[in-house]
């Protein structure tokens, strides 16, 4: 980690924290199905399906972003 800028240490614990939530909210989710098999559970989905979707959307555009950027300093694109 030492030889990480400080944005790359960002996004690595943005993206374990958001990672850690979602494996316990699936891991909740599912206890609850198995526990009582007539709750809901779209709602529970739908939610992580759509943070997952922004956090896929967030890291793609970071990248590339980085990527554009590194491409612009090295062939001197002002």
């Amino acid at each position: 980690m030492k030889e990480r800028s400080t944005i790359d240490v960002v996004v690595i614990m943005f993206t374990g924290m958001i990672a850690v939530v979602l494996i316990l909210s699936v891991i909740g989710v599912f206890v609850m199905r198995f526990s009582n098999p007539a709750v809901d559970t779209s709602r529970a989905g739908e939610a992580i399906q759509g943070i997952i979707t922004t956090i896929v959307g967030a890291l793609v555009g970071f990248i590339g972003g980085r990527a554009q950027g590194k491409y612009e300093a090295s062939n001197g694109v002002k």
